[in-house]
């Protein structure tokens, strides 16, 4: 009876590991529109930062051209939250292959 409630007690356990263990860590990378002064870059990366899931934001400015690369957990957010987040802030973005 014991094991049983031993058992019975640890079923919660091994079940949340378990669906953690389908999520993983992806990168995405994000053209960003409109990044034309030194305070964007900055705001853009704030931006990624909220959103929950994400680990890391680089954001790189060349040529008028700006790109985010994003590490993120893709059990807890999605590209399309990040590219609304960088929308939201007035930055609109998109997936690049």
């Amino acid at each position: 009876m014991k094991s049983i409630l031993r058992l019975t007690a640890a079923l919660p356990l091994v079940l949340s590991t378990g669906a953690m263990a389908f999520a993983a860590q992806q990168t995405a990378t994000l053209q960003v529109q409109n990044v034309s002064c030194v305070s964007c870059a900055p705001i853009v990366k704030r931006s990624l930062v909220a959103v929950p899931g994400v680990s890391q934001v680089a954001v790189s400015e060349t040529d008028e051209k700006a790109t985010a690369t994003v590490t993120f957990d893709d059990a807890q957010t999605n590209v399309a939250a990040l590219v609304q987040a960088t929308t939201n802030a007035g930055f609109p973005s998109r997936a690049v292959q």
